[in-house]
């Protein structure tokens, strides 16, 4: 039997059963969660618990938005796994290639690709059903639409390609995000997303 954990004035009371949360005159705004989730959400956040208890399933907008140090963080680790996919082809590269000099041009001039490996992973995972690259996805971070919904690969693909902003302004572009309580970087406002994360990080 599923067991569910409520917040009441202010602490965690359970675990209840969901004929107990039936005759608790729940709210959607009430803080739940079910045995093994991470963290509580509102009720009215959860589709088939808030029918089950009769209250309108309602998507919340987003509250929590990651910083600037967590969202580099992210992209340091989007790196390592560009690169890690360089080494691939860096590899067969020093296999195949006959000459020591001919190794060298290669993997010198491959190391330009890696900035073309971190674009690809991110436009694939943030337009995935994860809403996160690797970096985010470990970091339990995700890229969504201004009102929490799944960007798409196409406003994916802008929102990466509108990044060459942070190039043509030195990085004052990404500096912006300081100062911006949703912490939105140029790109974001150009692409209208936002990168969010749970409330327990």
């Amino acid at each position: 039997m599923t067991s569910y954990y409520i917040v009441k004035n202010g602490k965690p009371f359970g675990p209840l059963s969901l004929s107990e949360l039936r005759t608790m005159g729940l709210v959607g705004t009430d803080f739940i969660k079910e045995d093994g989730w991470d963290d509580y959400k509102e009720l009215r956040e959860i589709p088939d618990l808030s029918a089950k208890l009769g209250i309108a399933y309602e998507r919340a907008l987003p509250q929590y938005y990651a910083t600037l140090d967590v969202r580099l963080l992210a992209a340091a680790i989007d790196y390592f796994f560009a690169f890690l996919i360089y080494c691939c082809f860096a590899l067969a590269i020093v296999i195949k290639a006959e000459h020591k000099q001919e190794q060298w041009t290669y993997l010198l001039f491959g190391l330009l690709t890696v900035p073309l490996f971190k674009f690809i992973i991110c436009v694939i995972g943030e337009g995935s059903a994860k809403n996160a690259s690797p970096g985010k996805l470990l970091l339990q971070i995700k890229v969504t639409d201004t009102k929490g919904n799944p960007i798409g690969f196409g406003r994916a693909l802008w929102r990466n390609m509108a990044k060459i902003t942070g190039l043509l302004t030195l990085g004052v572009s990404y500096l912006i995000g300081f100062m911006d309580r949703k912490q939105q970087c140029a790109h974001d406002k150009l692409a209208r997303t936002l990168v969010i994360k749970g409330r327990l990080i």
